[in-house]
């Protein structure tokens, strides 16, 4: 599989600076190492209707995206151990990722990098199972960016950096153990959205925020049900 896999990137180089490349991967195994650059625009790593899809443990996958109007569609069906990372450099890309979406995600760490305006990023971790020790790091710097961040992992951590103006960030965080949040934002008119779910209410949960900003709105709702 991992033959096959430098294969196939080898074929897609000679057109990366041209964009409108597209590579589609079904992964199976444990131990995998991935690493994807895309240069050009409208460039794909999977689509809405066809995504890229990850089974296995103790994977490490490294995609870069490099340009505008870039699509990255994934889904981790079943990842123990398991290291993702997304990187866009350049305007209105979109990443659409489901970590666990049939299976067990735990000891996962995401990290996702955008640097541009207008880019889109939608991920969940941990929807399918419950999982213990998921960790999210975000770094935004640019304007008018969209983070739409679900963790249902058990005692998620969340880190994350917003530099920019006019960024909307939804983080949630759900289950039955302590959860973190650490946040810098600088900028103006961003709009921070937390909620953190705490089903046992046993337990805590911790949001601490570093803020530079004008004219934002910034909304924290901890509960046991119902945020």
């Amino acid at each position: 599989m991992n033959r096959l896999i430098r294969l196939a990137l080898i074929l897609f180089a000679p057109f990366a600076f041209a964009g409108d490349n597209d590579i589609y991967i079904t992964q199976s195994g444990t131990g995998l190492t991935m690493n994807i650059d895309q240069i050009g625009d409208t460039n794909k790593v999977g689509t809405s209707q066809a995504r890229a899809t990850f089974t296995g443990t103790s994977m490490t996958v490294d995609i870069d995206q490099i340009g505008d109007s870039n699509t990255l569609a994934a889904t981790v069906a079943q990842g123990n151990s398991t290291s993702f990372t997304a990187t866009h450099t350049g305007d209105s890309n979109t990443t659409t990722l489901a970590l666990g979406a049939t299976g067990d995600v735990a000891n996962t760490d995401f990290d996702y990098a955008a640097t541009g305006d207008s880019n889109v990023l939608t991920v969940t971790q941990g929807a399918a199972a419950t999982a213990t020790a998921g960790n999210q790091d975000i770094i935004v710097a640019g304007t008018s960016n969209n983070i739409n961040a679900t963790c249902e992992v058990v005692g998620c951590i969340n880190n994350w950096n917003v530099d920019g103006d006019s960024n909307d960030i939804d983080t949630t965080q759900t289950g039955n153990a302590d959860h973190s949040i650490t946040a810098v934002i600088t900028g103006s008119t961003n709009n921070i959205d937390i909620d953190q779910t705490n089903s046992t209410g046993s337990v805590s949960d911790v949001v601490v925020i570093t803020s530079t900003t004008s004219s934002g709105t910034i909304d924290i709702d901890q509960c046991t049900s119902g945020c």
